[in-house]
């Protein structure tokens, strides 16, 4: 309600301020989360496990930088606090790095291209 009025007031305003839209997120969904298994177990109901985290979340969602992990791997692979995990992280980063600029080459770009364009998305070079 209160937003309503605000948008009527700005309208009337010699300077009117534009409608704000605020960005809907994407989200994992849990549509097929019963139907997945994990990668390294094979259990199901496995949860999506986003390689890159925080502010590349939405980067992961987006190019599917996603692996199929059950709980219990996917909390220690948050932790990243065993060696396995550490090494785990850095697999995965390296495996969709290099996926990633392997389908910029083939659409066309150059090496180079597709390295400058990884480090638009992501912002780290993992290789």
């Amino acid at each position: 309600m209160k937003r309503e009025i605000l948008d009527e007031y700005y309208q009337t305003c010699p300077f009117p301020k534009p409608k704000t839209t605020k960005k809907k997120k994407k989200v994992n969904g849990w549509k097929n989360k019963k139907y997945r298994r994990c990668k390294y177990c094979g259990e199901g109901n496995a949860e999506r496990h986003e390689v890159f985290f925080g502010a590349n979340r939405q980067a992961s969602i987006d190019n599917k930088f996603q692996v199929d992990v059950c709980r219990k791997h996917h909390e220690e692979l948050h932790a990243n606090s065993t060696e396995w995990a550490i090494s785990e992280n850095k697999k995965l980063r390296q495996h969709y790095q290099l996926k990633y600029e392997i389908e910029l080459i083939e659409k066309g770009c150059t090496a180079e291209q597709a390295r400058r364009e990884w480090m638009r998305l992501i912002g780290r070079d993992y290789l």
